[in-house]
């Protein structure tokens, strides 16, 4: 599940974001695995999820910066390991939080 600050084209608000970094959450649950709760951070260009500090449990998400999150769209999670993960995108909705 992911949690982020969309403007109105469905990209990540970047500015949203930097006034309220802790909206920002990804929470990562699988099968037989404890659940992980990170943030999704800038790594250069790109977006990446982390969970705890340094850089070895990292998922980089394949062109989320040109990647509208709308309902229906497909983000791609590489792992670690560099494995590729595609995931449908079940909701999209606004937070509520006008001119935070």
């Amino acid at each position: 599940m992911l949690r982020v600050p969309l403007d109105d084209a469905g990209l990540i608000d970047e500015v949203a974001l930097a006034k309220r970094p802790a909206m920002a959450t990804v929470r990562r649950f699988w099968p037989n695995e404890a659940d992980q709760t990170g943030c999704i951070v800038r790594n250069g260009k790109s977006w990446i999820f982390s969970y705890a500090i340094g850089e070895d449990d990292d998922e980089k998400v394949y062109h989320l910066e040109s990647h509208p999150l709308w309902t229906g769209a497909y983000v791609t999670i590489t792992e670690p390991d560099g494995a590729p993960y595609p995931f449908r995108v079940v909701r999209s909705q606004p937070d509520g939080v006008a001119g935070a």
